[in-house]
């Protein structure tokens, strides 16, 4: 069964970071890092909170979907004051992998707090 709320959820995201992603840099603060980190960090938390929304097993679609629309929209800065960067494109993908191990990290945290607790108070 299709969970309406999640997609909703999962399409408010993407349209929050289209929109953050279009906008001159120079309405932004400059992040820890500079424009290469800020990347990484936008793709990593995007990609943490994509996977927790979908939360499936097999990783790939939502791994393809972020990966596809983090593309476009450097394709879509070409008609905005930004300009595309294989630059961005390489740290965003950067961004994707370090939120991949981020969840499972996430996930490997979870799942032994759970034991742990379990043992402990049961």
């Amino acid at each position: 069964m299709i969970n309406f709320y999640k997609i909703i959820l999962f399409f408010l995201l993407f349209i929050f970071y289209i929109i953050f992603m279009l906008f001159p840099r120079n309405l932004f603060i400059e992040v820890l890092g500079g424009d290469n980190f800020g990347h990484i960090y936008l793709g990593s938390i995007l990609t943490i909170i994509t996977l927790l929304i979908i939360n499936k097993k097999k990783l790939l679609l939502p791994l393809s979907i972020i990966f596809t629309l983090t593309t476009l929209i450097e394709f879509l800065q070409l008609f905005t004051t930004r300009a595309f960067s294989s630059y961005d494109l390489f740290y965003n993908t950067v961004g994707i992998a370090l939120g991949v191990i981020f969840y499972k990290f996430l996930l490997l945290i979870i799942k032994n707090s759970r034991v742990f607790y379990k043992k402990l108070f049961y």
